[in-house]
């Protein structure tokens, strides 16, 4: 008789068979592509989540038909059971099989003797107390044999229960792995126990919690709006920390909106209090934290402070200064007095930074800096480094040394301590970073965490009146307000005066109007008034490059913003079908409403570990074909087949969301990366993001041209507005403090750790 079940007034079939063999599975075995040969001998092809199945195992699955378009038809499995074993043969086998740990053949038969055909039954009521009596069996087999049997029906039961309120199968199987047999509870008690295992967000987790029944009122509610809003507000504008008034006034916001309950400030006051209590935020002065911000902010200014009192003043300046000239002669260059100065300076200092626009020479002093240092000290390491793949690759480039990612350099994994810290700092005698006002809180805490201040000397390079970072903190600035030793390079050279690239980089700079020479053809400004016009232009001019021979990757379209006419999102429609039309011969994979398409170019959003690309690095799909499972066999699914980095990587559709086509990207996506054409679309439709630092940013990424489509009259305002959005850190306060505390004598006593001192100095 044919299983029926019901999903949202829809009438789900089920289909009852072995599971022969799989097809596809992920490595956690939850997704899976599978054959199943039903009762009647009918084998049909499976698609869905299944947790900790095995072959030859019989189950019931229940789901929808669909027709795959090269495959045809597969069964999409909603949810799935796997029959109790009821007779004493059933039992016995289930427990021998591969499914239960610690129990082979003769154990499982004196399970059943001592217990009976409802052994399987007992054994998820009871537990271990219902298997200590059999002779044999300690706590640890026991407890294993527990948790195999529950895992192996618990999970479909929970399934069965928690589907009804809109939790995927997925979400039940990842929470059933940190919960295990409490899930159900603990769900239908706080489903925002979901957010915390970064499963769902926090709307998400609202919508679960109405369906269950959740009071608008809980304070668990409360508790998960204020966490959400807290890291949201963080990390949208950068802040370390937010002010608790503001911080209530935005969680009354989401909590208040379409609901016929009205949650009070009181109320939201009382969630704050108890979060601090609990360690999950942190106020100090009136800031709200996220501990994991706080932490950073706190222990990088110490560890700042360190680095500033490790330099040495018994330097002999007479024998720098012969290595700088020596240098200059062997180079047949002269370097100007800020950059010989930054090679003085990085002798007594263990820690530099070196900041200055384009063309002031920060390229060619780090080239003079490694140059001197290792005359000085022919068998010192050096280390180089910066915050993106992009930014490590062009550092390479101009050294012709290995360059590393930050993240790469400490050897660090989400969820785990980076390989080199403080108890086993990195070996380098000396490390530059480049790019450094790309380099967020966390990162740079990582970063110092990792370095010995009393071995390497650290030269910091970067451009401050670039964007800050995208992530919280504004470090480069911050460093430089609380005096951290440094050396800004202000001299554009003769060379560099030649690109209008550099001179309007600069007299934006300064507040200055634009000035384009025609002759010069490297500075364009395309005069369009309507949004329309703008993105036809950049269209045209995108064709117009190709024709002279630019390719895709060449060509960077840069936009203040995502959305509109003129936002990257549209862009990217409009310039993928220009450039990358579809065609009958061309494979393409839909994820929502992007198309990804053999040819395409693309951008990497996240940092992804395991494969070692990061945020903001670029490629191209080369093709779109079928995956291989473990053993080298063709699945039923398809992937992308990229090169991002000079790298042939693998995307599969459930990872697809890490990508976006990259024909035009955000200016903050730019930074760290340059190209020979940049395009900007200048627009008062762009008006929230028209700021001088953001244009400034944008055309700096440019090698060869520079060309901007749109209202003078925007442009104008963008250069005259040097308001840059504060960003609520304390880092500057807390450097200062320190010195103000401990001083900067570097004959004076090791300083604790912020931990250690943190009641009686900052309580």
């Amino acid at each position: 008789m044919k299983k029926v079940t019901q999903r949202g007034g829809v009438t789900l079939s089920g289909k009852t068979g072995t599971l022969v063999r799989y097809k596809f599975r992920q490595p956690n075995n939850d997704f899976i592509v599978a054959i199943l040969k039903q009762d009647d001998g009918e084998e049909i092809t499976i698609i869905g989540t299944i947790y900790g199945v095995e072959p030859n195992e019989k189950i019931t699955v229940y789901g929808d038909w669909f027709k795959h378009p090269q495959f045809g038809d597969q069964y999409r499995v909603e949810r799935w059971e796997r029959p109790i074993p009821k007779s004493k043969e059933q039992v016995i086998a289930f427990l021998s099989s591969s499914l239960v740990k610690g129990c082979g053949e003769k154990r499982a038969k004196q399970i059943v003797d001592v217990l009976g055909e409802n052994a399987l039954d007992i054994i998820m009521k009871e537990g271990e107390a219902c298997l200590l009596p059999i002779r044999g069996i300690g706590q640890q087999k026991a407890s294993s044999i527990v948790s195999s049997v529950r895992a192996s029906f618990e999970v479909q039961q929970i399934m069965m229960e928690l589907s009804q309120y809109g939790i995927s199968t997925s979400i039940v199987v990842k929470a059933y792995k940190e919960f295990g047999s409490n899930t159900l509870d603990i769900i239908k008690r706080n489903p925002y126990q979901l957010t915390k295992l970064d499963l769902i967000g926090f709307l998400k987790a609202d919508e679960i919690a109405k369906r269950i029944g959740i009071m608008p009122n809980s304070m668990f509610r409360i508790e998960s709006c204020v966490d959400y809003v807290l890291k949201k507000m963080c990390f949208d504008f950068g802040h370390c920390f937010i002010p608790e008034a503001e911080l209530i006034d935005e969680v009354l916001k989401v909590l208040n909106h379409n609901t016929d309950v009205h949650i009070t400030r009181d109320e939201v006051e009382q969630g704050i209090f108890q979060l601090e209590e609990n360690g999950r935020l942190i106020i100090e002065e009136e800031g709200v934290y996220p501990p994991f911000l706080y932490r950073s902010e706190k222990r990088l200014a110490q560890l700042l402070l360190k680095f500033m009192r490790s330099g040495s003043n018994n330097v002999n300046m007479a024998t720098i200064d012969t290595a700088i000239k020596d240098y200059q002669v062997r180079s047949k260059i002269v370097l100007a007095e800020g950059q010989r100065e930054a090679i003085r300076k990085l002798f007594t200092e263990n820690l530099l930074i070196l900041t200055g626009g384009p063309g002031c020479g920060k390229t060619a002093s780090v080239k003079a800096v490694i140059d001197v240092y290792q005359r000085l000290n022919p068998v010192a390491s050096i280390a180089l480094a910066a915050p993106t793949g992009r930014a490590s690759r062009k550092l390479t480039e101009v050294t012709g040394l290995d360059a590393a990612t930050i993240h790469r350099l400490i050897n660090f994994r989400p969820g785990e301590e980076p390989e080199f810290n403080e108890s086993n700092p990195l070996e380098a005698d000396l490390l530059i970073v480049d790019e450094i006002s790309m380099m967020d809180i966390q990162l740079a805490d990582l970063l110092f965490r990792a370095i010995n201040p009393n071995k390497t000397k650290v030269l910091l390079v970067g451009d401050q009146d670039q964007l800050p970072s995208v992530n919280p903190g504004n470090v480069l600035k911050d460093m430089l307000d609380a005096g951290v030793p440094h050396v800004r390079l202000t001299e554009v050279f003769r060379q560099a005066q030649n690109s209008q690239i550099v001179t309007n980089a600069h007299r934006i700079n300064k507040g200055e109007s634009i000035v384009i020479d025609p002759a010069k053809q490297d500075f364009y400004f395309i005069q369009r008034e309507k949004p329309e016009e703008i993105a036809a232009t950049i269209r045209n001019s995108v064709v117009r490059f190709t024709q002279l021979g630019y390719t895709a990757a060449d060509i960077l379209v840069l936009s203040p913003m995502k959305k509109g006419p003129i936002g990257t999102e549209e862009l990217n429609r409009v310039l993928q079908e220009t450039l990358n039309p579809s065609a009958p011969n061309k494979e393409e994979i839909v994820v929502g409403k992007t198309v990804f398409r053999v040819g395409d170019k693309i951008i990497q959003t996240k940092n992804n570990y395991t494969k070692e690309v990061f945020n903001g690095d670029i490629g191209t799909i080369d093709r779109i074909d079928y995956l291989l499972d473990k053993e080298g066999h063709v699945t039923e699914e398809k992937g992308l087949h990229c090169t991002i980095n000079g790298q042939a990587m693998t995307y599969t559709k459930e990872e697809l969301h890490e990508l976006q086509l990259a024909y035009s990207i955000t200016i903050h996506k730019s930074q760290g990366g340059q190209a020979p054409i940049v395009i900007i679309p200048v627009s008062t439709s762009h008006y929230i993001m028209l700021a001088r630092n953001l244009i400034y940013t944008g055309i700096t990424r440019a090698e060869s041209k520079v060309v901007l489509v749109g209202i003078k009259k925007a442009l104008q305002i963008a250069i005259k507005n040097n308001k840059i959005v504060a960003r609520n850190t304390r880092l500057t306060k807390r450097i200062v403090e320190d010195i103000q505390l401990y001083g900067l004598n570097k004959a004076a006593p090791t300083l604790p750790n912020w931990e250690e001192r943190r009641a009686v100095d900052f309580s």
